[in-house]
């Protein structure tokens, strides 16, 4: 057998790729680029957000039980930083409930952030009694029981 080499006549038939179908390619592929960035920065802003809501959510279910416990005087304070992080501050409000033994105690928390992305706020309220009311019941019942 002989070796037959093939011969390619360039002049029939395209090689290759214009300017135009580059540059419509490059479009494409820039558009889909475009978009993609704008789907990761929403992911990105959503999951600050998610982070930073639960974060306060946390510090402020927290501060509302050491309250009620007794740990925290039950004292309207304002923009007070936590001791283990000050970037977060928190807030208290006591007013008189709607009963005469009753207070309404509402606890916010805040995260001002340097930016719309990292600002988180939340904000519980709870009923609870009195504790005047019942230390002065308390004591009542004691004087009562020791005065012979």
């Amino acid at each position: 057998m002989k070796n037959r080499v093939r011969q390619i006549d360039l002049s029939s038939g395209r090689h290759g790729l214009t300017l135009l179908e580059v540059l419509l390619s490059l479009g494409l592929f820039l558009g889909a680029l475009a978009a993609l960035s704008q789907l990761w920065y929403g992911g990105v802003r959503a999951s600050v957000q998610a982070r930073l809501a639960t974060q306060a959510i946390l510090r402020c279910e927290s501060k509302l039980n050491e309250v009620v416990a007794g740990a925290v005087p039950l004292q309207s304070a304002s923009e007070t930083p936590f001791e283990d992080d000050a970037t977060w501050t928190w807030s208290l409000q006591v007013e008189s409930g709607p009963h005469t033994d009753s207070l309404l105690v509402t606890v916010k928390v805040s995260h001002p952030g340097q930016s719309g992305l990292s600002s988180s706020d939340f904000q519980l309220r709870r009923l609870i009694r009195d504790p005047q009311v019942w230390t002065a019941a308390q004591q009542a019942t004691t004087e009562e029981t020791t005065s012979p």
